[in-house]
């Protein structure tokens, strides 16, 4: 993505748990490193001992490397990158001007492999899974690629301003920004199964799954929308601190991380506790946000920075 629209919205609310005012008792997430990436960072994910951030303007990769959190390897790419997925021994780069999927092989930080997907101005959000790579495209599809050919094994049709995306519970998940929807895709079908209606203006972003257990980050709303993969119903909507307009969300079990675009921080929900237990400034318009080796990594895209926060609950 490289703009995110706010808008207002009013929760309709059914038959679950509405969490309004949050306690964020506890210390913050305590911060590792603040790392410089130029050029309109967006991304990130992690993959061998690094964080791999996409930068807009330059049309490259940066490797940060954990043991420094200094920049390895610059790697060229296509145009205007957003999305960024590690897997299948590769880093995969969704170049949203260029319509085309980038492979990195991280053994030689050289690009491999081209895949176009679509037009251009259109595929952002990435994931893997069930053996595949998942893109969203804002006209309203996705992308499955089979790393084996690097070839387009399905094109799924899904709500327009489609935009994250994440695998699990035996499905991909995907958000759709405009139509404040989150759709569940059957991998064996590769057809959309379920539509789940978040509220006509909530704005959703950010998705993660865990076991039986979706989260759904309301970039209008500012809510954390939980989900029971089972029954396919939202079972609470708890709000995240402040002001935020979040955007990104991961968890690793424990905990969800969200990146707040408004606010300029990283916020920690967690799970067992049912609350938010820590909200840390990290920088202007976060975006991008990814778990690895002990920590979380959260790209700022306003301040052109990285930053590094521990993934402690504590």
């Amino acid at each position: 993505m490289v703009t995110v629209r706010v808008a207002t919205a009013a929760v309709l609310c059914s038959a679950l748990v509405l969490v309004g005012a949050v306690s964020t008792a506890g210390a913050p997430p305590r911060m590792q490193a603040r790392i410089a990436t130029p050029g309109q960072p967006i991304g990130v994910a992690y993959a061998e001992g690094s964080a791999w951030v996409t930068s807009f303007d330059r049309n490259a990769v940066l490797r940060i490397d954990q043991a420094t959190n200094k920049v390895a390897a610059v790697v060229p790419v296509g145009q205007g990158p957003i999305g960024i997925v590690a897997g299948a021994g590769s880093v995969w780069v969704a170049d949203w001007s260029g319509g085309a999927v980038t492979r990195i092989d991280p053994a030689t930080n050289r690009a491999i492999a081209t895949i176009k997907v679509g037009p251009s101005e259109g595929p952002e959000g990435m994931a893997f899974g069930a053996g595949a790579v998942w893109i969203s495209h804002k006209e309203g599809a996705v992308t499955r690629i089979d790393p084996s050919s690097n070839s387009i094994a399905a094109r799924i049709p899904v709500d327009r301003e489609a935009r994250y995306l994440a695998v699990g519970a035996g499905a991909v998940w995907v958000t759709s920004f405009d139509l404040g929807t989150v759709q569940r895709i059957d991998q064996a079908t590769n057809r959309v199964v379920k539509t789940i209606r978040l509220g006509f203006l909530a704005g959703p972003q950010g998705v993660a799954v865990r076991a039986s257990t979706v989260w759904v980050v309301t970039n209008a709303t500012g809510r954390l929308i939980r989900i029971n993969a089972r029954t396919n119903r939202v079972t609470a909507r708890i709000k995240v601190p402040g002001f935020p307009g979040p955007e990104g969300a991961v968890t690793d079990g424990r905990a969800v991380w969200v990146s707040n675009n408004s606010s300029g921080s990283v916020s920690r929900y967690d799970i067992r506790r049912r609350k938010f237990t820590g909200t840390r400034r990290t920088g202007k318009q976060p975006r991008g946000i990814a778990l690895g080796g002990g920590s979380v990594w959260v790209v700022n895209s306003g301040s052109g920075t990285l930053s590094r926060v521990s993934a402690s609950l504590r």
